[in-house]
C-alpha cells in the first residue's frame, strides 16, 4: 500500500512537473531544483488536483486517470499556450512586419534627405567656388586695366611734362636770341646815331680851290700829269705790309679802297672845283692838290674834321709819320694818298 503511494504521488508529481515546465519554464526549472525538497503538502495538492480531475482510488486506474488528468491539463494548457502564443507570435509577425517596413522607410527617407542636403550643400560649393573664381577673375582683370590705364597716364604725363619742358626752353632760346638781336640792333642803332650825329657837328674841310690853282691835279687825266715816277702802287703793295692782315682784322677793315674809287672821287671833286675827297670808310679829307712825291715817299695835308695837319708817309713800307697806323682811319687815309701818287 506504501509502495504503491509512492508511485501514484511520483506520477502525480511528474505530471505536475509536466504541466508547470509547460506554463512556467522558470519554475518548473525551479520545482526541478527543489524536487527533492517536496513535503506532504504537496502531496495534499496533488490529491486535491486528482479530485479536481475526476481520477481517484488506489487501482491502476487511478494512475490513469492522474496520467490522463496530467495529460489533458498539459495538453490544455500546452493547446491555451500554444494558441496563445501562436496569436502572439502571429501579432509580433505583423507588428514586426509594420515597424520594420515604418523603420525601412524613414531610414530610406533619411537617406534620401541626407543624399539630397549633400547634393545641396556640394551644389552650392561649386557655385560658390565658381563665384569666387568669378571674383578674382574680375577682381585681376579690373586690376589689370587699371594698372595698364595708370601706365598709359603716367606715360601721357611724362610725353606732356616733356614737351612742356622742350616749349618753356624753346620760348626761352627764342626769348634769349631775341633779346640778342634786340641788344645788337639797339648798339647798331646807338653807333649809327653816334656816327650820323659826328657827320651832323663835324665841320666840313675848307675848299682851298683858289689856294691850290691849275696844277697836273686839274683835269681830266691827271694820273698821266704827275711829274714824278707813278703807277706802280696797288693791292699788292698794301696787302703786303706786315702789319696789314692782323691790325686790319682787328680794325674791321675788310679791305682798302682801289684806285678806280679815288680816281672816281678825284674827277667829281675837280669837276665840281672842290679841292678835297673824303676818303672811304674813314673820318679824314684829303687835299688832293697837296700830295707830292719823292722816291717812294709822299707828303698831304688831311682834315679830320677839326682840323687840318700835314702828314707823310712810305708807301712800300706801310707807315705813316714815321710809324704804322695807329687806327683803321689812318691806315684808310695812307692808302688814298698813295692811290692819288702812284696809283694806276
Amino acid at each position: 500500500m506504501t509502495i504503491n503511494t509512492r508511485r501514484s504521488s511520483r506520477r502525480r508529481l511528474a505530471g505536475l512537473l509536466g504541466l508547470v515546465l509547460a506554463l512556467q519554464p522558470a519554475a518548473g526549472l525551479a520545482a526541478i531544483g527543489t524536487e527533492s525538497a517536496a513535503t506532504p503538502s504537496a502531496t495534499e495538492d496533488i490529491q486535491l488536483a486528482q479530485r479536481r480531475g475526476g481520477g481517484g482510488g488506489s487501482r491502476g486506474g487511478g494512475s490513469r486517470g492522474g496520467s490522463r488528468g496530467g495529460s489533458r491539463s498539459s495538453s490544455r494548457s500546452s493547446s491555451r499556450s500554444g494558441g496563445r502564443t501562436g496569436f502572439s507570435n502571429y501579432s509580433g509577425s505583423r507588428s514586426g512586419s509594420r515597424s520594420g517596413s515604418r523603420s525601412s522607410s524613414r531610414s530610406s527617407s533619411r537617406q534620401g534627405t541626407r543624399q539630397t542636403t549633400r547634393s545641396n550643400r556640394q551644389g552650392q560649393t561649386r557655385t560658390n567656388s565658381a563665384n569666387r573664381q568669378g571674383n578674382r577673375q574680375s577682381t585681376r582683370s579690373n586690376r589689370q586695366g587699371q594698372a595698364r590705364t595708370n601706365s598709359t597716364n603716367r606715360q601721357s604725363n611724362r610725353q606732356g611734362t616733356r614737351d612742356s619742358r622742350q616749349s618753356t626752353r624753346n620760348q626761352a632760346i627764342t626769348d634769349r636770341q631775341s633779346g640778342r638781336t634786340d641788344r645788337v640792333d639797339s648798339r647798331q642803332n646807338n653807333r649809327t646815331d653816334r656816327v650820323g650825329t659826328r657827320s651832323d657837328t663835324r665841320r666840313d674841310a675848307i675848299n682851298n680851290w683858289d689856294r691850290y690853282g691849275n696844277g697836273w691835279y686839274s683835269g681830266n687825266n691827271w694820273y698821266n700829269n704827275r711829274p714824278w715816277n707813278s703807277g706802280w702802287y696797288g693791292g699788292s703793295y698794301y696787302n703786303n705790309w706786315g702789319w696789314y692782315p692782323g691790325r686790319a682784322a682787328a680794325w674791321g677793315v675788310a679791305t682798302m679802297a682801289t684806285f678806280g674809287v679815288i680816281n672816281s672821287l678825284v674827277n667829281t671833286a675837280q669837276s665840281n672845283e672842290v679841292s678835297y675827297i673824303v676818303v672811304p670808310d674813314s673820318e679824314y679829307s684829303l687835299y688832293y692838290p697837296s700830295v707830292t712825291a719823292t722816291g717812294d715817299t709822299v707828303t698831304f695835308e688831311a682834315d679830320d674834321g677839326d682840323s687840318t695837319a700835314r702828314f707823310y708817309a712810305d708807301c712800300r713800307q706801310g707807315t705813316i709819320n714815321g710809324g704804322t697806323p695807329n687806327n683803321g682811319n689812318e691806315a684808310q687815309l695812307l692808302n688814298a694818298a698813295c692811290q692819288v701818287a702812284f696809283g694806276q
